[in-house]
């Protein structure tokens, strides 16, 4: 039989982690309402351009915001874009005006920084998606979206709840799959097209 002290327990870890669930739910609408719509919208634009014109989408991210990268590339994959994580051993080179796409939370990420950079040298616009209004990595893209959030390199004293830039990449990875549910929208592929080009060895 279980004793009271450890329902107790049971109970309290159980519901931090229900309130760390809020907190992140209330950081995401909060974020909703301060991001600029006219980047989200200058995002779709460029994308679509992309797409259209057969020109290639390159992310690029490291750490966590990689990984996050890594969905949205596997996501417009599925739409059909000729889409690349940069860094694996079959992306293709960066061409003009393809277009890419960097993920850094401090927005000075030097791996990430140094990337952009050459991209920029052949002439692909570079949409960049950082936490901060000034930063390196702000200074290079053609296109830069604020998720005001806190990031792995701001001063302790933010929330333990969500560590080491966690608030970020999950805004991250929300704003993103939200971009991808509008360009669904507007390009109007099916979800069987998508489910076709899946990955079948799985």
């Amino acid at each position: 039989m279980t004793c009271g002290c450890q329902k107790d327990a049971e109970t309290a870890s159980t519901e931090i982690v229900i309130q760390t669930m809020k907190i992140l739910a209330d950081q995401i609408k909060e974020t909703a309402e301060a991001v600029s719509r006219k980047s989200i919208y200058d995002m779709l634009t460029t994308l679509l351009t992309a797409k259209e014109k057969g020109n290639a989408v390159f992310v690029v991210g490291a750490g966590r915001s990689g990984l996050v990268g890594r969905a949205f590339a596997m996501r417009l994959m599925h739409m059909g874009f000729n889409a690349y994580v940069i860094g694996e051993t079959v992306t293709p080179a960066v061409r003009e005006n393809d277009v890419v796409v960097a993920i850094s939370g401090s927005g000075n990420t030097k791996y990430v920084v140094e990337v952009c950079k050459k991209c920029k040298r052949v002439g692909a616009p570079v949409i960049s998606l950082t936490s901060k209004d000034e930063s390196e990595l702000k200074e290079l893209p053609s296109l830069n979206v604020v998720l005001p959030a806190k990031c792995k390199d701001d001063a302790s004293g933010g929330s333990a709840k969500t560590p080491m830039g966690t608030s970020f990449e999950i805004l991250a990875l929300v704003f993103l799959d939200s971009v991808i549910m509008q360009l669904i929208e507007l390009t109007g592929v099916t979800e069987d097209e998508m489910k076709a080009r899946h990955a079948n060895t799985e």
